[in-house]
């Protein structure tokens, strides 16, 4: 199956979240109830993956300031950097819909997050997007898409991660997308 042609939209009143479902509860409610209204109080903001056709949400992430301890990031992501918090922005959620599993949308959520992130830290600094991985999988999917774990943090869930700016910058640059 193929993945139907989508654009990305900041959340609002008209998009019809009820239909949307990624199979996780958690993920599904904080879309219908609060993503909205976190947006709109200057919480992390929202952007949807709709679908061009239908106008159906495929897809979301949500996006807000963050910094990780300097001694938890990892050497590559923090390189160059005064021994101070790392500023970088954080993926507070990232969920597809069902109907779409497996088909490369929440990579290209990935990127596009990424694509806001380097725009924004272009005016006001930032070099990471950081990640809460909610499992050991989601740590995995993420690790295939360039994060990196953070160090010195006690283990459990969820699993601090991080991508660096620059990683994302080389892969929209190779996809010809930056």
């Amino acid at each position: 199956m193929t993945l139907p042609a989508w654009h990305e939209e900041a959340i609002g009143r008209e998009h019809d979240r009820d239909a949307f479902d990624c199979t996780d509860g958690e993920l599904n409610q904080y879309l219908k109830k609060y993503a909205r209204q976190n947006h709109e109080n200057g919480g992390a903001k929202t952007f949807l993956a709709i679908e061009d056709e239908s106008g159906r949400i495929l897809g979301y992430y949500t996006l807000a300031p963050s910094s990780a301890v300097y001694d938890q990031t990892p050497e590559a992501a923090r390189k160059g950097l005064p021994r101070h918090p790392v500023p970088g922005f954080r993926l507070g959620r990232l969920a597809t819909d069902k109907s779409v599993g497996g088909q490369g949308l929440g990579t290209q959520l990935i990127l596009a997050a990424g694509r806001r992130c380097i725009r924004v830290a272009g005016e006001v600094g930032g070099v990471a997007l950081f990640i809460d991985a909610k499992s050991e999988r989601a740590a995995k999917w993420y690790e295939e898409r360039g994060a990196l774990r953070l160090v010195g943090v006690p283990e459990g869930l969820p699993i601090p991660m991080l991508i660096s700016l620059k990683t994302i910058a080389a892969a929209l640059n190779a996809a010809d997308q930056l």
